[in-house]
């Protein structure tokens, strides 16, 4: 018979069933006629990024964790085109002498329709899909011996601190580019979301980080997107000018703020 659970690992196995619970309850809900899409969408994908996190606090297999990668890529698509139009947003372009720059209103109306189009309800086959997703990484996570969990838990700790500070490290030396900064982000989440199923708070300087980061990532797909589209650097250069500068302190400031928070990590 299997040994009864820590109490860390009831902790954590009731915050992933939970988190599960809610994630199938809100696939289906995209298909009811009263709910609001997008708002839905992004609670989806928080909550994806929630069960990824446990996932790999469990040491469950890569491959059982990329169901709930798929599902996050799924879902993707729409929410990035809302995301995308509120960090142009951010950007205060209609309080900016440039609003009126042809390219900077071209810009701004193919993102808003393209947050339009994000809110349409998903078909029922795409939430049908996701669904079986949700459970192989659920059944994942059920095959899990109950004695095994206080272990599993022990060192799936240990290896996303080690991870979380490798990527920070990284940022300290030379120049990084995006893909450290986007690397480091999803250690960063990773960890985060095993410090939700351990019921711990991060501290304070590692949650501002996550944010920089996550300001960070979105100006990158942003300038990615704007590239996609024929919105270069030659034929829309009041727009990335603005990206880069902002890019630039925010990226100067996840920077100065990497190195005390990888000491941090490292202590935990």
């Amino acid at each position: 018979m299997n040994a009864k659970p820590t109490p860390t690992g009831r902790t954590v196995h009731r915050s992933l069933e939970l988190a599960c619970g809610e994630m199938k309850r809100r696939l289906h809900g995209l298909l009811e006629p009263k709910s609001k899409v997008a708002a839905e969408i992004h609670a989806l994908r928080k909550l994806g990024k929630l069960v990824r996190g446990g996932l790999r606090l469990l040491g469950v297999p890569r491959e059982d964790v990329e169901a709930m990668s798929a599902i996050g890529r799924l879902l993707g698509t729409p929410r990035d085109a809302v995301s995308r139009l509120t960090t142009w947003q951010r950007l205060d372009w209609e309080a900016g002498p440039h609003a009126g720059d042809p390219s900077v209103v071209a810009i701004r109306a193919l993102l808003e329709a393209n947050a339009k189009a994000a809110a349409r309800r998903p078909p029922r086959e795409v939430v049908a899909w996701a669904d079986a997703r949700l459970r192989h990484a659920h059944a994942a996570l059920k095959a899990i011996p109950t004695a095994e969990w206080p272990a599993r838990i022990a060192a799936g700790r240990g290896e996303l601190l080690r991870r979380l500070a490798k990527r920070l490290k990284r940022l300290e030396r030379g120049q990084p580019g995006p893909h450290q900064f986007h690397r480091a982000r999803k250690a960063l989440k990773g960890w985060l979301g095993a410090l939700h199923h351990l019921g711990e708070s991060p501290p304070e300087p590692v949650v501002a980080l996550a944010d920089v980061l996550g300001d960070v990532n979105d100006l990158h797909v942003l300038g990615l997107w704007l590239d996609g589209h024929g919105f270069s650097r030659a034929f829309a250069p009041v727009a990335w000018r603005a990206i880069d500068e902002k890019l630039a302190r925010l990226e100067a400031a996840a920077l100065v703020e990497a190195p005390a928070v990888r000491v941090l990590v490292e202590e935990a």
